[in-house]
């Protein structure tokens, strides 16, 4: 019953908060270590970075989804999930640019 409802009361959040965790996660992982440490960048390092990251993504913005087109919502649930659907968009576009800068930059501008 607890636990039923700490995921009723996370899932409009779900967005914001693994949103921004595949950021992180995408960022640190792949971006910074492209441009950051020459020695340590390897191709499937990014791209498993950008992976992850999209999937963490992903898993939030499905939460979110599962709040905002459910019946019977209020319109504080439904404006909260909308709104962490919105950021997760805005955190793919952010993991995929990077993404794309790795493979078309060279490393450490080599």
């Amino acid at each position: 019953m607890k636990t039923e409802r700490m995921r009723g009361t996370f899932m409009p959040w779900a967005g914001l908060a693994l949103g921004t965790t595949g950021f992180f996660l995408a960022h640190q992982l792949g971006s910074d270590s492209t441009f950051q440490d020459c020695r340590v960048e390897r191709p499937w390092m990014v791209i498993g970075a950008t992976i992850a990251g999209l999937a963490i993504v992903a898993a939030g913005a499905l939460g979110s989804w599962r709040v905002y087109a459910a019946r019977g919502e209020g319109p504080a649930r439904c404006l909260i999930a909308a709104v962490s659907l919105l950021s997760c968009g805005l955190f793919a576009l952010a993991i995929i640019l990077p993404f794309i800068a790795s493979l078309l930059i060279p490393p450490c501008w080599a």
